[in-house]
């Protein structure tokens, strides 16, 4: 069964529903899970969610396929990475191949993975949950990582203050996460649920950083990584005028091209065309400047 939580960041017990959302993207079951927000300190998440135990069934074999097939990212990843090269660790590290173009560019590299991946570059990669069973000693690392990984995780706060404790004086954590104060995450709904548990914004991970003895840095809106543009919230709007749900959009967001004319032609020519007005008012460099994408890179300092 579900279970029911308390906020996170500042335990409270007062939330708003966002909307509901089920798994649209592996489809593993049919539940639908509240998308909620702190009314004390903003925080979004799901309540209820998946116990720790039944969480496993959301991550099948194929949610890990295309990791491999990623190395702009991974450069794109590297770029935020502050000089000169020392040692770093990354959370949620996968295969390693992050890791790989580090230890290319001169770092000494370790990472923590909770999932059995393949080990592709021979690289210092604990299979360990984290923080639960982090056993690396304090004060080890000059950088700390963590791309797309804190908002699966079931105790952000143990999260931040264990990758704080990791890091040397001066260090940096670098996170990359959803923007709950988004077009993404609002209004097209693309979150990918229930993997996702935690929706953060600028202002919950200053809150984060600062109970972590952390600082923000910098905030870098992103459509490299992993989307986030928003596009899909016209075409949610036009399902929803001409009848549909939002079951109904995803399911005709998911057919290809000529699938979607097969099965619906007039509709799949209003969906073309509503796609490039889209590309125009939520075309990825204005995005970013508005400061809306549904991704965002927070990097803090530890004092």
């Amino acid at each position: 069964m579900p279970e029911y939580v308390l906020c996170n960041l500042c335990g409270a017990d007062d939330t708003r529903l966002l909307y509901q959302g089920r798994d649209r993207r592996l489809r593993i079951d049919d539940r639908l899970w509240n998308l909620v927000r702190c009314r004390r300190c903003s925080l979004g998440y799901l309540n209820p969610r998946p116990t720790a135990e039944e969480s496993g069934r959301y991550y099948p074999a194929e949610y890990f396929i295309s990791r491999g097939a990623m190395s702009r990212r991974y450069e794109l990843e590297a770029d935020y990475i502050p000089g000169p090269p020392g040692d770093l660790l990354d959370i949620g590290a996968a295969g390693g191949d992050f890791l790989a173009v580090m230890r290319d560019r001169g770092w000494r590299v370790s990472g923590i993975e909770p999932w059995a991946n393949e080990n592709r570059h021979d690289l210092n990669i604990r299979l360990q949950r984290f923080p639960e069973d982090c056993d690396l000693e304090p004060e080890s690392f000059d950088v700390v990582t963590a791309w797309a990984v804190f908002e699966h995780l079931y105790d952000p706060l143990s999260a931040f203050k264990t990758a704080a404790s990791l890091m040397r004086p001066g260090g940096c954590l670098i996170v990359q996460v959803p923007n709950l104060r988004s077009v993404d995450a609002r209004y097209a709904r693309l979150e990918d649920i229930p993997r996702h548990i935690y929706f953060f914004s600028p202002e919950t991970l200053r809150r984060y950083a600062t109970v972590s003895g952390l600082r923000v840095e910098a905030i870098h809106h992103t459509t490299d990584l992993h989307g986030g543009s928003g596009r899909g919230v016209l075409r949610r709007l036009l399902i929803r005028a001409l009848g549909g749900d939002d079951d109904a959009f995803f399911d005709f967001y998911a057919l290809r091209r000529r699938q979607r004319f097969r099965a619906a032609p007039l509709r799949a020519t209003a969906w073309t065309l509503t796609a490039a007005v889209e590309e125009v008012l939520l075309a990825d460099p204005l995005v970013k400047a508005l400061r809306i994408s549904g991704q965002i890179v927070v990097v803090m300092r530890r004092a």
